[in-house]
């Protein structure tokens, strides 16, 4: 089943939902409550909370088994060989997210994850500060948090400054930190970091980290998936930027942050959930080099004596190259037909594997800061990346077109200054971003919250929540009235907003074809806090 399922992921020949299983089979008929808290209520719901503790649980098992040489970590994370017919379907379900997740529903392991998120947040001491009505929910984490760090970065060493001050956190990264940003005259620039300067950083900094340019990771030809160039491992300098990016990602991860550029090429991302790499997986590192291996095992000539193959792979660096043997003395054996297909996996092996390990070892410990390695263990290669990025979106003009569901955001948007959900201005404005299309909506939604791609499982995972704060503004020459029908101008300020606090600062515009046009010209220009 496990290779079946490999198989469809690298390229799919199943309808969806096939790997699903059926509602009235999964985990001994307990119902799935996607959102609760609660745990089993009166109806035998299986809330995320409980399946999160029960794989809690089943983790600090394996973990301890295996430091005491009890058995293989695999095994006791199973823990197949421990549990008898007693078990609770809550200890069966935890064994299905570790060893059959496929088969629970992306958005439940999603909610499990987050579970698991908030457990490790309260366990290492990271709760909200005593003294506030709100300070038991974890909605307001980002103004009541006492911070672990606060950091200072200057914009034109962005990337070197938040190596030095970042990573030396290690695991206390899973706390709150404060960014004071420099701007390039050398003064600190205004704003209060309430969240949105942190999630403007870890965007800069997979960003630069992810530049091509850089060296440090290369992207596919036709995706754009990105993974780590080998050679990056090979200096001290190139690992450490390769943990500083993992890190940061994985602290994304944590906080339900999405960040756009981290769609990961698939033998990478089998790399970080711990799965084999195979020759089927050598095509999104080198499709060339996969047709020269599919070559190979199929030649029907004499393999030995027409190809003249040894068992050496050859690598050019700075200028040199130098050949490493995939066998002891390998310079020296030739490929015979009968090991023809040992040669292709060797090479296959070393590349995705051999060459990579330190490269994928220093973004995988950097990863390992913030997010446990057996909570990934629930998702498959390309959930991985919908974890991280998100799924990708469409220009069409559905509710859903380009990742952002108009309706799910103004469910949950909040109002300040005097604006409500019933005020025309604020009716306008959900009109005018309905009109939109796919693009533009992802570009509002990055200049509000400086990321274009809304949380996994949907706007109630936005903290600070998305808020419209009312700009009072007066229409010239002329009353409100005469501007509503068009007699006298409108209201001519632009739209700005806070990136920090999740806030659109909405003049009070009379006409909505101002409102669009002013929204459209700020989305544009880039318009933000600092204007307002």
């Amino acid at each position: 089943l496990g290779a079946l399922r490999a198989r469809d992921e690298r390229r799919s020949f199943a309808p969806p939902g096939l790997w699903t299983a059926p509602a009235e089979h999964r985990s001994a008929g307990f119902a799935f409550d996607f959102a609760g808290r609660d745990g089993a209520g009166s109806d035998g719901a299986c809330s995320p909370l409980r399946a999160a503790v029960a794989v809690a649980a089943r983790i600090d098992e394996a973990a301890f088994a295996d430091a005491k040489n009890k058995k293989p970590a695999a095994a006791a994370s199973r823990g197949s060989d421990s549990r008898d017919s007693n078990d609770s379907p809550i200890d069966a379900l935890a064994s299905v997210l570790l060893d059959c997740p496929h088969a629970l529903p992306f958005e439940y392991r999603v909610a499990v994850f987050r579970e698991l998120v908030r457990h490790d947040r309260q366990s290492a001491g990271f709760r909200p500060q005593a003294g506030g009505a709100d300070a038991g929910r974890e909605e307001d984490l980002g103004q009541r948090v006492r911070p672990v760090a606060e950091i200072t970065v200057r914009r034109e060493m962005l990337l070197e400054d938040t190596l030095a001050q970042l990573l030396p956190l290690g695991d206390r990264l899973r706390g709150r930190v404060l960014v004071r940003y420099v701007n390039a005259a050398g003064e600190a620039e205004a704003g209060i970091d309430a969240g949105g300067l942190f999630k403007e950083l870890m965007s800069d900094v997979v960003d630069l980290g992810l530049n091509p340019e850089r060296g440090i990771f290369d992207s596919t030809a036709e995706d754009a998936l990105v993974f780590p160039r080998a050679a990056a491992g090979d200096t001290h300098e190139g690992r450490l930027v390769l943990e500083l990016v993992g890190a940061v990602v994985g602290k994304a991860m944590y906080e339900g942050v999405l960040l756009e550029s981290a769609r990961l090429a698939p033998f990478f991302a089998k790399t970080l959930l711990g799965l084999p790499c195979t020759m089927d997986d050598l095509p999104s590192l080198d499709a060339g080099l996969h047709r020269s291996l599919a070559h190979v095992t199929r030649y029907e000539g004499d393999v030995e004596n027409d190809l003249c193959l040894d068992w050496c792979v050859r690598e050019e660096a700075f200028g040199a190259v130098r050949a490493i043997e995939l066998r002891p003395d390998g310079a020296n054996l030739t490929v015979a037909d009968h090991d023809r297909l040992g040669y292709a996996h060797a090479v296959a092996d070393f590349w995705l594997r051999r060459r990579r390990v330190h490269a994928d070892g220093a973004f995988a410990r950097g990863l390992r800061h913030t997010i446990h390695p057996m909570w990934l263990k629930m998702f498959g290669v390309d959930e991985l990346s919908r974890l991280m990025s998100g799924a990708g979106g469409g220009d069409g003009d559905g509710d859903t077109c380009g990742g952002v569901d108009v309706e799910d955001l103004r469910r949950h948007a909040r109002y300040s200054g005097g604006y409500g959900a019933e005020s025309r201005t604020v009716r306008m404005f959900w009109d005018v971003f309905e009109s939109l299309p796919g693009a533009e909506r992802r570009r509002l939604l990055k200049f509000v919250t400086s990321s274009s791609r809304p949380p996994v499982q949907g706007f109630r995972h936005l903290h600070p929540p998305f808020t419209i704060h009312k700009v009072r503004c007066e229409a010239p020459m002329g009353g409100t009235l005469a501007a509503v029908f068009g007699f006298a101008p409108d209201v001519d300020r632009l739209p700005s907003a806070s990136t920090c606090f999740n806030t659109l600062k909405l003049p009070n515009y009379r006409r909505r074809a101002t409102m669009r046009e002013k929204v459209r010209y700020a989305i544009a220009s880039g318009a933000g806090f600092e204007l307002s």
